[in-house]
C-alpha cells in the first residue's frame, strides 16, 4: 500500500470519526431539548395547515385532560372554549392575510373535566415559497393568575370609582399644570359631561365655568405651593346655565412624596345658603307676624317673644317670664296637658286663655311644638298664639242664632209626593202646615205637566229625565205662590223602586234667618274693618292742642283716605294746631304717598293746625327730592322726638 493511501485512509477515518461526534452531540442536543419540552410546565403545540395536531408536549394531558397520542389529528379548534372560538379564527385568518410570523393571542381552552385555563399563546406561523402556511407551532402559558389579578384589580378599581362616583361630593384631581387628570360622575353632572375620557386634559377654562377659572386656579397654585385649603366659598357655573354655591377642599396631590397636581373635593351648599337666607326670612317674617310667638326653654321660662304676643298681652316684653304665670289659672291642668302631649311628639292644637298685664283674659288658639338638637334632646318649647277672642264671641252668637233656625226646621215636616216614571201623582204627605198648591183632587192621578205652573213643571219633569238617566239624586229649588205669599221651597228627588219620590221642605224661614245671618256677618265684618282702620291709623294727643299719628307699613290710596280722615277728625276733636305725622315705619314713599301726606297737611292747614312730618329716613328724603314733592305745607324733622319738642316748644311760645 501506497503512503499516499495510507494518509488518505486515516484521514478518511478521522473525517468519520469526527462526524460521528457530531451526530453523537446532535443525539444528545436533541435529547436534552426533548427533555426540555417534555419536561416543561409550557404547553407546546404543533399544527399542520389544516390546524391538526401535529405535536403536542405532555402538558396537554393537564391542560386538555387528553394524552399527547390522543390529540395528534385533532383540530386545535376543539380545544378552545366556544365563547372564544369565532375571534380565534378571526385572528388567525388576519394573521395570515397580513402574513404575520409570530403572534400572540389570549384565550381559553376546555378541560376534558369541563375545567377552563386561560393561556397566552406565542405562536410562529411557518410559510412555504408561494405565501402559503406549511405549519405553525406555539408556546402557551396558563395565565389563570394572572387572568384572576387583572380581575381583581379591575373590580378593586371599579368599586374605587363606583364609590367615588357616589360620593355626594365632586371630586377631580389635576396635574401640576392645572389640567383635568379625573373626576367622579357628580362633576360630569356639573359639567354636563357623560365620561371621564372628556375631562382628562382639559383645564377649567375649558369647562362650563370657565369664568370662575381664574379663581379657581388661583386656589390650585397655592395649594400645590404652600399646602391644602379648607371650606372656601366659591360659585360654580354649570352646564344648564344655573350657578351654585360650593364649599371646597383642596390638597396637594403627591407621588413618592412629590408634589404632582392638586385634589379637589366640593359640595353643593346652595341649599344651606338658601336656608340661611330663609332664616333671616323667617325672622323677618316672625317678628312681623300677627300672631303671637314665643319660646320657652323646659323650665317653661319664655326665652323669646315677638312683638305681636307681647302686645297681645300688654307687656313691653316677654323675656324671662314664665308661662304659667300669664296662664289663666283654671288653665294651668290644660297648660300642663300640652307640655306633655309635645313632650310624647304631638303638636297639640288647643283653645287656652292668658291673662294680660291689666288683669283682662284673652283667648287664643295656641298651637305648640317641642324644640329638640341634633340628638333629639328636648330643648325647649315653642308656641303660636292667634287671638280669638272677638272670633269666639261671634262665633257664639252665630251658633245661637243657627240652633234657633235648626229648632224651626226640626219642627217643620217635609212634603212628599209619590210619582210614576212618566209623572203621575200618585200619593202625597203635607207637612205641618197643611198648605198645598192646589187640593188633593186637581193633581192626584194627574201629571205633573197638567197641573202644575209652567215653570215648575218644566223643572221637575227636567230632573225627572235626568234621575232616570244618572240614578243620582237630584236637588233643586223653587217658588211657588201658596195663601197670597212666595214660598222657597228646597226638593230632592230620588228613585223608589219603579216610582219617583220627592220629597219638599219648605225654606222659607230657613231662607229669611241665612239673610239675617249674612247680614249680622256683614255688620260684623263692617265692625271689624272699622276696628282695623282705626288699628292701622292710631292718632294720640301727646299735649293739650297737639297730637300725633304714627304711621307703619304701606300706604295705598284706601289708607291714605283713612289717614286723611282720622288726621281731620282727631284735629277736629282734640283742637289741635299741631298734628305730627310720624313715617319711620313707612320704608316706601312714592310720588301717590308723597302726594296724600301733601293733600292731608293742606286739609289740616284748612282747619287751623300745622302739619310736622317726622322719621324722613335719608331713602325717603331722596325719593322725596327726586319725585319733586312739594312740602312747603308741613314741617320736616328727622325723629319723632324732635318732632315732638318742636311742637312743644310751638306751644310754649
Amino acid at each position: 500500500m501506497s503512503t499516499d493511501t495510507t494518509s488518505d485512509l486515516t484521514a478518511l477515518l478521522a473525517e468519520h470519526e469526527r462526524r460521528r461526534e457530531q451526530v453523537a452531540q446532535l443525539d444528545r442536543n436533541l435529547a436534552r431539548f426533548r427533555a426540555i419540552i417534555e419536561d416543561t410546565d409550557l404547553l407546546i403545540t404543533e399544527v399542520d395547515a389544516n390546524g391538526l395536531v401535529t405535536y403536542v408536549n405532555p402538558v396537554a394531558q393537564r391542560v386538555f385532560g387528553y394524552a399527547p397520542e390522543e390529540c395528534i389529528g385533532r383540530s386545535s379548534l376543539e380545544f378552545v372554549h366556544p365563547d372564544d372560538l369565532e375571534y380565534t379564527q378571526k385572528a388567525f385568518i388576519d394573521w395570515v392575510q397580513r402574513h404575520e410570523r409570530a403572534v400572540t393571542i389570549e384565550n381559553r381552552v376546555v378541560h376534558r373535566n369541563g375545567q377552563v385555563f386561560h393561556m397566552l399563546w406565542s405562536i410562529t406561523l411557518y410559510y412555504d415559497e408561494q405565501g402559503q402556511v406549511q405549519r405553525a407551532t406555539s408556546i402557551a402559558y396558563d395565565i389563570g393568575t394572572l387572568h384572576q389579578l387583572r380581575s381583581e384589580l379591575r373590580e378593586s378599581r371599579t368599586m374605587l370609582q363606583l364609590v367615588i362616583d357616589n360620593l355626594p361630593q365632586a371630586v377631580f384631581w389635576k396635574d401640576h399644570e392645572l389640567r383635568f387628570l379625573g373626576c367622579n360622575h357628580r362633576l360630569l353632572v356639573d359639567a354636563g359631561l357623560s365620561s371621564v375620557d372628556e375631562v382628562i386634559g382639559k383645564t377649567d377654562f375649558e369647562m362650563p365655568w370657565k369664568e370662575h377659572a381664574v379663581g379657581y386656579q388661583e386656589d390650585d397654585r397655592a395649594v400645590i405651593a404652600n399646602g391644602p385649603r379648607f371650606n372656601i366659598e366659591e360659585q360654580l357655573t354649570r352646564s344648564d346655565g344655573s350657578t351654585i354655591w360650593l364649599r371646597t377642599n383642596k390638597a396637594p396631590l403627591r407621588r413618592d412624596s412629590e408634589v404632582i397636581g392638586v385634589l379637589g373635593m366640593y359640595e353643593d351648599i346652595t341649599a344651606l345658603k338658601r336656608q340661611e337666607e330663609e332664616l333671616r326670612t323667617f325672622k323677618l317674617l316672625v317678628e312681623n307676624a300677627p300672631d303671637g310667638i314665643g319660646i320657652a326653654n323646659t323650665d317653661l321660662v319664655l326665652t323669646y317673644a315677638n312683638p305681636a304676643f307681647a302686645t297681645m298681652l300688654g307687656y313691653s316684653s316677654l323675656i324671662g317670664m314664665k308661662v304659667p304665670e300669664i296662664t289663666h289659672p283654671e288653665d294651668l291642668d290644660r297648660l300642663d296637658a300640652i307640655a306633655r302631649q309635645v313632650i310624647q311628639g304631638s303638636a297639640p292644637r288647643e283653645m287656652i286663655r292668658y291673662l294680660r298685664s291689666d288683669g283682662s283674659i284673652v283667648t287664643v288658639q295656641a298651637s305648640a311644638l317641642a324644640l329638640r338638637d341634633g340628638h333629639g334632646n328636648l330643648i325647649g318649647f315653642a308656641s303660636i298664639n292667634r287671638d280669638i277672642t272677638e272670633q269666639l264671641q261671634a262665633e257664639e252668637s252665630l251658633r245661637a242664632s243657627e240652633q234657633r233656625n235648626r229648632a224651626l226646621l226640626n219642627a217643620i215636616p217635609d212634603l212628599m209626593f209619590l210619582l210614576t216614571p212618566d209623572g203621575v201623582f200618585l200619593d202625597y204627605k203635607t207637612d205641618s202646615s197643611g198648605d198645598l198648591i192646589l187640593p188633593p183632587e186637581v193633581f192626584l192621578n194627574r201629571k205633573v205637566a197638567d197641573v202644575l205652573p209652567p215653570h215648575l213643571a218644566e223643572q221637575v219633569v227636567m230632573h225627572m229625565e235626568e234621575l232616570k238617566r244618572t240614578h243620582e239624586t237630584q236637588t233643586y229649588e223653587y217658588q211657588v205662590l201658596i195663601n197670597d205669599q212666595i214660598r222657597d221651597f228646597e226638593a230632592r228627588m230620588v228613585l223608589s223602586n219603579n216610582d219617583v219620590l220627592v220629597l219638599s221642605r219648605d225654606m222659607t224661614k230657613q231662607r229669611r234667618a241665612e239673610r239675617e245671618r249674612q247680614a249680622m256677618q256683614e255688620q260684623i265684618i263692617q265692625a271689624q274693618q272699622a276696628a282695623l282702620r282705626e288699628l292701622s291709623t292710631p292718632l294720640m294727643p301727646i299735649a293739650d292742642g297737639v297730637v300725633a299719628m304714627p304711621i307703619i307699613g304701606t300706604i295705598d290710596t284706601m289708607r291714605a283716605q283713612q289717614i286723611m280722615e282720622t288726621l281731620l277728625q282727631g284735629i277736629a276733636e282734640h283742637g289741635a294746631d299741631i298734628a305730627i305725622l310720624d313715617i319711620t315705619g313707612v320704608k316706601v314713599v312714592d310720588t301717590q304717598v308723597a302726594s296724600a301726606l301733601i293733600r292731608a297737611a293742606q286739609a289740616a292747614r284748612m282747619l287751623g293746625a300745622q302739619v310736622v312730618l317726622t322719621g324722613i329716613s335719608p331713602e325717603i328724603a331722596q325719593t322725596l327730592v327726586h319725585i319733586g314733592a312739594e312740602m312747603r305745607e308741613m314741617v320736616a324733622k328727622p325723629t319723632l322726638q324732635q318732632g315732638i319738642a318742636y311742637a312743644l316748644s310751638r306751644r310754649v311760645s
